[in-house]
């Protein structure tokens, strides 16, 4: 009896776990999964999505042109060593992120604590 039990729990458990890791979402990069969610909550029919995708990235591509002549307009005022230590800060601030992005992504979802 414990040993069919036990089987059938493990069965269950494998057969779960491989359904929610192949749920749709789980590989989008968060701001894909954040559209999704919104997308869903709001009800939005594929022509919305799709207008609201093309906002998106229409708007990432005039923020990424901001920010290429912000960064020009900064190197125009500093040195070249006031230059080298504002890469080096930056350097070092997108290796702090990718630090708390990869220990977010080996942390416990939250909920499963026992």
């Amino acid at each position: 009896m414990k040993k069919t039990l036990l089987a059938t729990t493990l069965l269950l458990t494998t057969g779960l776990s491989g359904i929610l890791m192949a749920a749709p979402g789980n590989d989008a990069p968060p701001r894909e999964r954040g559209f999704e969610r919104m997308a869903e909550e709001l009800q939005l029919t594929d022509e919305q999505k799709t207008q609201l995708q093309q906002i998106r990235e229409e708007e990432s591509e005039k923020f990424k042109t901001l920010r290429e002549e912000s960064k020009a307009r900064f190197d125009a005022v500093l040195t070249a060593e006031q230059r080298q230590k504002m890469e080096e800060m930056h350097e070092q601030r997108r290796e702090r992120m990718e630090e708390r992005r990869e220990h977010r992504e080996h942390r416990a979802p939250r909920g499963d604590c026992e």
